[in-house]
């Protein structure tokens, strides 16, 4: 009797004081002043201001250059960014995907995140799956606005760390030998520049070497007009992505306004944060570009990002994307919430317990971004 009369008591205050509540947002201390970051869907794209037009169009010619042989491969995705990055134009997403695999077995002779390439120049074998490897498909991502998520400072990604519970990793800067950053580009942070992530993609998407990222075959680099400013094309592609503007919204009625409202009442804005800035700009990506378990990983660890974890997709742009989550298996917005499980299950719960005109009035919001 006493301990019933204990826990009585217990429930009786946890009812009058309030149990600890989750946060439903994220609200970053935006500093006064900033001015909104340029947006725009422009093909082609217009430069946000990184560098004058000119130079942004030569920078997006190298971007959709074809590499050819000796250069390309011996394995390979594609020839050009551009072919993983069109849609809605140069610098976008796309329905293209990269191959990674990793061991079911500790024992097995297979390096984690090891990428298996679509194509082979003639001549070279093409690369195969062994059978008993873990697969993961990775969509393309779009690069609209990602020079402004470059200048986050790395203490603004520690807020939100600290706010929602994303993980935080810290990965090489490969143009800074010994320097580490928070990483925020691709789908487990695995880059925390754009210079680096353009080293990476050049050789391991097109198979040819650079500077940051050599070719231990041919090391052939491809850039066949090199400038003191654009050593490499890598260079080139960094510049680019610098320039690129963030999504453009699409219009806001009555219903996207409403819908906005309930995607933060029913906790989805925890993660998918709606205002970043760096010390220039304000810009609304809806996500926090932190790792986070959300019951959809690809079991494929890289580097020190866990295997159930994948980068939170920010939500801009995604009105014009025809598939959803990182291996695009899901090809409705509903779908892709009811996906949600883990961290993320309480908001997809809400989500289902709304009225069918309130889960419509989320999906309008969703489609206006």
């Amino acid at each position: 009797m006493k301990m019933r009369a204990m826990l009585g008591c217990m429930f009786l205050l946890l009812v009058l004081c309030g149990c600890p509540r989750k946060p439903l947002t994220v609200n970053l201390p935006v500093p006064p002043g900033l001015s909104e970051a340029p947006t725009g869907f422009e093909f082609p794209p217009q430069t946000n201001g990184h560098e004058d037009q000119p130079t942004m169009d030569n920078d997006r010619a190298q971007f959709e250059q074809d590499a050819d042989l000796p250069a390309l491969g011996p394995f390979f995705n594609n020839r050009s960014c551009l072919d993983c990055h069109s849609n809605p134009a140069t610098g976008g997403n796309s329905a293209l995907f990269e191959h990674r695999i990793s061991p079911d077995d500790p024992d097995d002779q297979i390096a984690s995140a090891t990428l298996i390439h679509d194509q082979a120049v003639a001549g070279s074998p093409q690369q195969s799956a062994p059978p008993d490897a873990i697969n993961t498909l990775r969509m393309s991502l779009s690069l609209f606005g990602d020079g402004f998520v470059e200048q986050i400072p790395d203490s603004e990604f520690m807020t939100l760390s600290a706010a929602n519970g994303g993980q935080i990793i810290h990965v090489p800067i490969l143009e800074s030998p010994g320097k580490k950053g928070i990483g925020r580009f691709g789908w487990k942070d695995q880059h925390a520049s754009l210079l680096s992530f353009a080293g990476d993609a050049d050789f391991n998407e097109k198979g040819v070497g650079n500077r940051l990222v050599p070719d231990p075959q041919n090391g052939i680099e491809d850039n066949d007009n090199p400038t003191p400013t654009r050593p490499e094309d890598i260079d080139n592609y960094a510049e680019f992505m610098r320039s690129l503007k963030a999504p453009a919204r699409g219009p806001i009625t009555p219903q996207v306004t409403t819908g906005e409202k309930l995607f933060t009442q029913i906790g989805c804005a925890l993660c998918h944060v709606p205002t970043l800035y760096t010390d220039q700009f304000q810009f609304h990506p809806f996500g926090d570009f932190l790792l986070h378990d959300i019951g959809t990983g690809d079991r494929i660890a890289q580097a020190s990002a866990p295997a159930n974890k994948v980068r939170t997709a920010p939500l801009w742009g995604v009105r014009v994307k025809a598939r959803f989550l990182h291996d695009g298996r899901v090809f409705d917005l509903p779908s892709a919430i009811r996906a949600h499980r883990n961290e993320a299950k309480d908001a997809a719960h809400a989500f289902r317990k709304l009225s069918p005109d309130d889960r419509q009035a989320v999906i309008a919001f969703l489609q206006s971004l």
